[in-house]
């Protein structure tokens, strides 16, 4: 499963970088892009980490606990 995300990973990076300009503030289109592009990569990451945050994982390599 994580190829597959890599692949959309890669297709919406490649998307967003030949983005054609200029770009309005108002353009939803790339918003979205990027958007689907950070849950992507959260997801990602996510199955890397088995599901932990990376303050949890900071944690637990000895960082700092505020609680």
């Amino acid at each position: 499963m994580t190829t597959d995300l890599e692949q959309r990973l890669r297709e919406l990076s490649e998307e967003i970088r030949n983005y054609p300009g200029p770009i309005a503030r108002c353009d939803e289109q790339l918003t979205v892009l990027i958007e689907q592009r950070a849950r992507l990569l959260s997801q990602i990451n996510s199955q890397e980490t088995g599901g932990c945050s990376p303050a949890a994982i900071w944690i637990n390599d000895g960082g700092f606990n505020a609680a």
